[in-house]
């Protein structure tokens, strides 16, 4: 009986093996293809694409449509069912016959570079035809649906198309299956009904409208969000509504809500306290006001509240402190008020991230408290926490990043503190009034991110910090700022440890020496910063490897010998005003073309300025993350200015002994901002090219030689808000224009020759009519010439008709000596009459 069993079983495995094979076999010999349908479509889709990398190159009408890229299949139909292009660079239309594919559930255009939305119809062009081959059938619509939409979309994804513009959504509402809608980046500002559109979609759980310039919201009568959980509407910034109550009445399943940065005033309603399932919640960067409200602390499954930049006053809820899955806490910026005690974290166990800063908060939390979390971020910038670190930072084990900048610290257990700080990734001191000296501190060896201890007062050697690494073993540091302490001492040569360095600041300390040789290891430096130290020698680095580097910051030292001239093209900030170098100013700098500000003033620099120059300021390295303050010397006095400001250009060649005429190349670069030539030997014309600086703000080319006129071209700066053009040869009236009549008399002292306002001097007729000559001037000159000719000779005339008759006719000149006595006698009575009345 058990072999008959045994045999059945045999027997019916082989027959299961067999059918299953020949299944196989069958769909290997009939492999099913792509609907033609669907491929007419994608074709279509593709007509108005843009494809500048060949991406879609496979295709082709030589193969099956469910192999070309991006495209995915059903196994069994061979239906189009999923569309990612995801990241394809991308451009043209986006072709809405796409969304015609029957089956199609899941479509991804994100992250390309599509400019419109077509709606129209679903036709083949003739090149198309041509192209594929098709038939008279193949030009009719797909059979059976008449333009029907497909039933089957559940995600759809337009997002970070920054240049796409789309002025009409009413196509959503016929995919009733839509769950996942994100058209974040893109632009909808003309659609006014996009909630009324969005409300049609009954499934929607996912909505993502971020950064896609809506305006006030539309009426939120009668719409109803049956389905949505998550909603992210941030930085629309031109909203600039309330936040009204009806608001959160739309939908009470939302459990991730983002409205930040949305210009949102007012307060928090009351409605938002419906959303029972909330888990995320961010309102950054509006114009919240008010107090945070205590049913803040209802929200049980809270775990992510961001309340930052708005104008939220009085103090925090104590009942915040009962959020148990709260994880990140951030209020930085507000006006808030009050006593922090430890009550105000009682049961925050879970929290990874608090940020505190830049708020009024006032601490009085026992010195022996434990917290109950352990975070991973503390961000205390810019309060009160000092004089003293609390005790309870030292709990926290597992920080990653600690921001105590501006805090008031001064004091500091040493042995404790650095051995703290030299296990975080990201450590910023910053603007404290720490004095420790720091020579036998080796705080930098693990940290492994950025390090920020700048305006302390820090003091001592930075050997130990730098040197007393492992053996062999290279920092992985990125972020180094040292500045503005009293560091002392030379460089250490012990740089190859640091060689991922992109940012160095020793700036503003009592460092000296020559430049160590193994600094030209730091290959990946953005920016360097050595300035107001008293360093001396040849700067001899050869920075031809150093292709990241877009600051070099040396003035304020001693620096002596040539200009460096070895950087590469993309560097934008060259500062080196304030040391001792000389030669001439080199024609490599010529080829820095994305060159933004060059400063080379107060050195002792000689020779002409190159006419390439013209060549620098064109373009802007989009590689970099400039980071950091600038000290520019404009407009007479120092500035500061950050690095954001790109469109700030300028030249100063100040207090050199450049001589020569000024290149009217150099008057090309029309988007300069400040022009500083001053304290030279420059001889000749200003050109009148200047004319063409439409941007230039501050203009001094004072105590220098030039000579001839201002040119009148000068009038057309009407941005031009600082001029010196004093002690210098210029001749003839200051040109007339609003602009330049602004301006004070000591714009224009020590020219000698100069009249005009607004100098005292005014011009007399023949100095006006020189300087106010036009293109038929040699005319003028000649009806003067003959104007003053006649003048001459009416007088010559006039005089010996009148004086010749006195001394030839006898008779005239005795009655004319007698009306000239009577008249003295007259005047004589007239004079001691007037005396004697007035004694």
């Amino acid at each position: 009986m058990a072999s008959f069993t045994s045999l059945i079983s045999f027997v019916l495995l082989f027959l299961l093996f067999a059918a299953t094979f020949k299944k196989s076999v069958d769909s290997t010999n009939l492999a099913v293809r792509c609907n033609e349908d669907d491929r007419r479509l994608l074709s279509i889709f593709k007509q108005g694409v843009v494809d500048p990398e060949n991406q879609l190159s496979s295709w082709t009408v030589e193969d099956d449509c469910c192999s070309w890229v991006g495209v995915y299949c059903d196994n069994i139909t061979g239906r189009v069912t999923e569309l990612n292009l995801f990241d394809y660079i991308l451009g043209g239309e986006i072709n809405l016959c796409l969304l015609q594919l029957e089956f199609l559930n899941y479509l991804d255009l994100s992250y390309n570079n599509f400019e419109t939305v077509s709606m129209s119809p679903c036709n083949f062009s003739k090149s198309l035809v041509d192209e594929h081959k098709f038939d008279n059938r193949s030009l009719a619509t797909p059979s059976n649906r008449s333009a029907s939409f497909s039933v089957a979309l559940w995600f759809l994804d337009f997002s970070n198309n920054d240049e796409l513009v789309i002025n009409d959504l009413h196509w959503l509402s016929e995919f009733s299956s839509l769950k996942y809608l994100d058209l974040s980046g893109n632009d909808l500002g003309n659609e006014t009904k996009w909630l009324h559109y969005m409300a049609t979609l009954p499934l929607l759980s996912e909505l993502h409208l971020s950064d896609c310039g809506l305006s006030n919201f539309p009426s939120l009568d009668y719409v109803n969000f049956t389905s949505l959980e998550v909603l992210d509407l941030s930085f629309n910034e031109n909203i600039s509504s309330e936040l009204q109550d009806s608001f959160f009445n739309i939908t009470t399943h939302i459990y991730h809500l983002d409205l930040g940065s949305c210009n949102f005033h007012g307060q928090l309603p009351l409605s938002l306290a419906n959303l029972k399932s909330l888990q995320y919640l961010q309102l950054t960067s509006n114009r919240l006001k008010g107090p945070i409200p205590d049913w803040l602390g209802q929200f049980e499954q809270l775990q992510y509240l961001d309340l930052s930049y708005n104008q939220l006053n009085g103090n925090l809820p104590e009942n915040l402190g009962e959020l148990h899955n709260l994880n990140h806490l951030n209020i930085e910026h507000n006006f808030l008020v009050g006593i922090l005690t430890e009550n105000n974290f009682s049961n925050l166990s879970n929290l990874r991230s608090l940020d505190l800063s830049s708020t009024g908060f006032e601490f009085d939390i026992d010195p022996q408290w434990v917290p109950p979390f352990q975070l991973e971020a503390l961000q205390m910038r810019n309060t009160s926490m000092g004089p003293n670190v609390p005790k309870w930072l030292y709990t926290q084990r597992f920080l990653k990043a600690l921001d105590i900048s501006r805090s008031g610290i001064s004091i500091i257990d040493a042995d404790v503190f650095w051995g703290f700080v030299a296990e975080i990734a990201y450590v910023d001191l910053s603007y404290n009034l720490i004095s420790e000296d720091i020579s036998n501190i080796t705080v930098l060896a693990n940290i492994s991110n950025i390090f920020d201890a700048s305006h302390n007062s820090l003091s001592g050697s930075i050997f130990s910090l730098l040197c007393r690494l492992e053996r062999n073993r290279a920092s992985m540091l990125i972020y180094l700022d040292l500045s503005n302490n009293h560091l002392s001492g030379e460089l250490p040569d012990c740089w190859a440890n640091w060689t991922n360095l992109t940012y160095l600041n020793l700036g503003s300390n009592r460092l000296n020496g020559e430049i160590p040789p193994s600094m030209a290891s730091l290959m990946k430096l953005q920016t360097l910063n050595l300035s107001d130290n008293s360093f001396f020698g040849e700067f001899s680095l050869d920075l031809t490897n150093w292709k990241d580097l877009g600051d070099l910051l040396l003035e304020k030292n001693k620096f002596s010998g040539n200009l460096p001239n070895t950087m590469q093209q993309n560097l934008m900030v060259m500062k080196l005003r304030t040391n001792q170098f000389t030669g001439n100013i080199p024609s490599q700098m010529c080829n820095l073309s994305s060159l933004r500000i060059l400063d080379l003033s107060d050195n002792n620099l000689s020779g002409s300025i190159p006419h390439c120059l013209n060549n620098i300021m064109r373009s802007i390295p989009e590689s970099l993350d400039l980071m950091g303050e600038f000290h520019l010397f404009a407009k007479g006095r120092e500035l500061v200015y950050y690095m954001d400001e790109f469109y700030l250009k300028m030249i100063d060649f100040s207090n050199n002994n450049l001589s020569g005429e000024i290149p009217k190349e150099l008057f090309n670069l029309t988007e300069m901002w400040s022009l500083n030539l001053s304290r030279n030997h420059l001889v000749g014309n200003i050109p009148k090219e200047i004319g063409g600086m439409k941007s230039l703000e501050s203009l001094d080319l004072s105590y220098n030689r030039l000579s001839g006129e201002i040119p009148s071209t000068i009038s057309n700066l009407s941005f031009l808000n600082y001029l010196n053009l004093s002690y210098n040869n210029f001749d003839g009236q200051i040109p007339l224009g609003n602009q330049i009549q602004t301006f004070d008399a000591w714009s224009f002292v020590g020219n000698l020759e100069l009249c005009g306002d607004p100098l005292p001097k005014k011009c007399n007729m023949k100095e006006e009519t020189h300087n106010s000559k036009t293109a038929d001037g040699n005319k003028d000159d000649n009806f003067l010439k003959s104007l003053y000719l006649g003048m001459g000779v009416g007088f010559a005339v006039g005089f010996w008709g009148i004086c010749g008759s006195l001394f030839l006719i006898r008779s005239w000149r005795h009655k004319f000596f007698l009306w000239f006595y009577h008249l003295v006698d007259q005047l004589y009575v007239a004079v001691v009459l007037c005396f004697k009345n007035s004694e």
